[in-house]
């Protein structure tokens, strides 16, 4: 078989450009599908991700809320047993049993619970003078 080279193209020049426009809308005709599967495989993975996310986002900041009024209210309890061992401190010493102190000292006891945060710091303070002039370190 001899192969004679001659200048004739075997396709008009005005049928290569169709013929690639048409080989290209066969090839993206073939794989688009492919994409596609791709595609919304990807999008719900992501959207379960998102909703996972925004339910763990929701619990962070739902524990972080808790975790806050709960370090809130330990604190309060500190500052309320500081202050029942130091009144404890001023009864075993006897300061206590003098008339006006022991009438507050009797209802502060009472009303403990239902003190502001200011209230209980001006109570601890008080306390903790009392103690120091009547026995300076």
């Amino acid at each position: 078989m001899n192969i004679i080279e001659t200048n004739i193209p075997d396709i008009i020049t005005t049928n290569i450009n169709m013929a690639k426009v048409h080989l290209a809308n066969k090839i993206i005709h073939n794989i688009t599908p492919l994409f596609d599967d791709i595609q919304q495989s990807k999008k719900l993975e992501f959207n379960k991700k998102a909703i996972k996310y925004k339910t763990l986002k929701e619990s962070v900041i739902s524990n972080k809320k808790e975790l806050e009024f709960l370090f809130e209210s330990y604190k309060r309890k500190q500052k309320v047993k500081k202050l029942l061992e130091r009144i404890d401190k001023l009864v075993s010493l006897g300061i206590i049993n003098e008339g006006k102190s022991k009438q507050e000292t009797i209802i502060l006891l009472k009303m403990i619970d239902k003190l502001s945060n200011e209230k209980l710091n001006f109570h601890l303070k008080d306390t903790m003078n009392t103690i120091t002039k009547r026995f300076p370190s």
